[in-house]
């Protein structure tokens, strides 16, 4: 006997639905009662079902009120696939990201219902990022304390939870906070998933400067509507008209920004960099100016586009290698971008001649410390295994080139099992040999959200503080200045400590990370440390070769 469900409708009277058990819904065959879902979440999709029965009902009436027929009997069919998608519409609802689940995308015929899919999936996304956002605030609080280390040991926590970095987790906070106080709006359509999480992310960036809480919420009311039809970066440019016209503090903040004029770099994949200026956007056009000028002259020497394109393959096809060995090689350093980085590192390091000419030579510019590491077979050529440039790592023929050009050459002992650093030797003697030792080691800031490699903003923190604990390697380990801030002040704890690097890391919360000694260049156990024999490895004709080994002794 078919099950059947009752509910109300229009005029106070009954709609009876009947759910019929051996309905086959899905086109490869499979009888409902044989899909891979529980039994809960088929009494949720029933239950869905019934609400868009109601809509459907509702509509019809109001459509159509001289054809409502209240003593009506509906037989309801599960549809295609395609067509379920398709009506997959509205505000998202957790049992969506089930009957999601329960479809695979290769099942889907049609671009439409595709689409459709992807869009279901970001509102289920949205969903998720305001229940996100609503723990965190819990977790935290919806108003920040004012205790920098209290805030900072927040986000400490909550990085160590998430695995992310503490500057992601203080970013999730603060949009988290803005949703709960600053922007109800915005957090409803964030649930309902009108809206996505970069929306957020951006309206809380280009708000951040406004105090004013009248302000704030006049900013949300203006470009609510906006942030649903616009796409993240429009909707940025929309939030910062609203902010200049209806915030009256504009001008002075303006005013004030002058003092965020900076220079920035930091490291890159593939042995590159990132340098970035932040100044007048008229100082800013000028200095874009002349690169560009000293760019076209340096660019028509290299033998401008036509260097540039090599053979003239048509676009997206890649030369082969034969290709590359004839006269219309490709010349990678006439790109337009490679000229540009090459005329402005020739204005900062080079020579402006009278009449305007610069010449630069990198082999006679000042000498900059850089560090290279990797070992003595792959530079003698016997080995390809990677080596660290910077911390980077870089390919063996990429780490022998920059070799020709060293000229001093530091000894460095690893362990043969885990591959911590056991001696990392000098030329000649240091006054802190043991901070240098250290700083080798960990490689950066052992907390396990950061990342920071920079030796201006690390510091050697003793695990026992000095004098009860020893100056060791054991008691030794380096901390960013927040993280030893944080440690110092309560918030985490460093426990069984070792010479070699591994601790074991506790937050204020009680969340553990066991933090293993850092291979200080290979990890030997690696399984793909060796890349795949090549038929015609390349055997270095010439590799540098280091000075003799020192014969100094480690001094702790």
């Amino acid at each position: 006997m078919p099950n059947t469900t009752t509910f109300a409708g229009l005029e106070g009277l009954d709609v009876v639905v009947e759910h019929l058990d051996e309905v086959v819904a899905w086109p490869s065959g499979v009888p409902f009662d044989e899909l891979e879902v529980t039994a809960d979440q088929k009494a949720l999709a029933r239950e869905l079902s019934l609400a868009d029965l109601r809509e459907d009902l509702e509509q019809a009436a109001r459509d159509d009120a001289d054809g409502w027929d209240p003593a009506m009997m509906w037989d309801r069919e599960l549809e295609p696939v395609d067509d379920l998608v398709v009506g997959l519409a509205g505000p998202a609802q957790a049992m969506d990201l089930v009957l999601l689940a329960s479809i695979a995308p290769a099942e889907l015929e049609t671009n439409r219902a595709r689409v459709a899919y992807l869009q279901c999936l970001d509102r289920v996304s949205a969903l998720t990022a305001s229940l996100r956002a609503e723990v965190l605030v819990e977790m935290t609080g919806p108003v920040a304390t004012g205790d920098y280390l209290l805030e900072t040991s927040l986000e400490h926590e909550i990085a160590v939870a998430r695995r992310t970095s503490r500057y992601g987790s203080g970013r999730a906070i603060e949009n988290a906070r803005a949703l709960a106080r600053t922007f109800p709006q915005f957090a409803a359509a964030l649930r309902a998933g009108e809206i996505s999480e970069a929306h957020v992310n951006m309206l809380v960036d280009k708000t951040r400067a406004v105090t004013d809480t009248d302000v704030l919420a006049a900013v949300e009311k203006r470009v609510l509507g906006k942030s649903k039809r616009l796409p993240v970066g429009k909707f940025g440019k929309a939030v910062a008209a609203a902010v200049v016209s209806l915030d009256p503090d504009s001008v002075s903040r303006h005013r004030r920004a002058r003092s965020q004029r900076g220079v920035y770099s930091r490291q890159l994949d593939d042995g590159l960099g990132f340098l970035g200026v932040v100044d007048e956007w008229g100082v800013i056009s000028a200095i874009q100016a002349t690169i560009d000028a000293d760019a076209a002259v340096l660019r028509q020497q290299r033998g401008g586009a036509r260097a540039a394109a090599g053979s003239c393959e048509p676009s997206g096809v890649r030369p082969t290698a034969q290709d590359q060995d004839g006269p219309d090689e490709q010349d990678e350093d006439a790109r337009v971008g490679a000229c540009r980085a090459d005329a402005l590192a020739a204005r900062v390091l080079g020579q402006v001649d009278a009449d305007g000419t610069v010449t630069w030579d990198p082999r006679e510019s000042v000498v900059v410390h850089l560090d290279l590491v990797m070992d003595l077979d792959t530079l003698r050529g016997e080995d390809d295994r990677m080596a660290l440039l910077e911390g980077q790592p870089v390919p063996a023929e990429i780490a022998r080139e920059r070799a020709e050009a060293v000229r001093t050459w530091r000894r460095v002992i690893t362990d043969p099992v885990d591959g911590h650093l056991l001696d990392y030797g000098t030329r000649q003697y240091l006054p802190d040999p043991l901070r240098r030792h250290v700083l080798a080691r960990d490689g950066g800031c052992i907390a396990p959200d950061c990342s920071t490699t920079s030796p201006r903003r690390l510091q050697m923190d003793h695990g026992v503080p000095f004098p009860q604990g020893p100056s060791s390697a054991a008691n030794c380990d380096t901390k960013c200045i927040t993280t030893h801030q944080l440690k110092t002040a309560g918030y985490v704890s460093v426990n069984d400590a070792a010479a070699d690097g591994s601790r074991t890391w506790i937050t204020g919360w009680g969340q553990t990370v066991h933090i293993p000694p850092r291979p200080f260049l290979h990890d030997p156990r690696d399984d793909d440390d060796h890349p795949p024999d090549r038929p015609s490895a390349p055997t270095a004709t010439r590799a540098a070769q280091p000075p003799s080994p020192d014969s100094d002794t480690p001094p702790f």
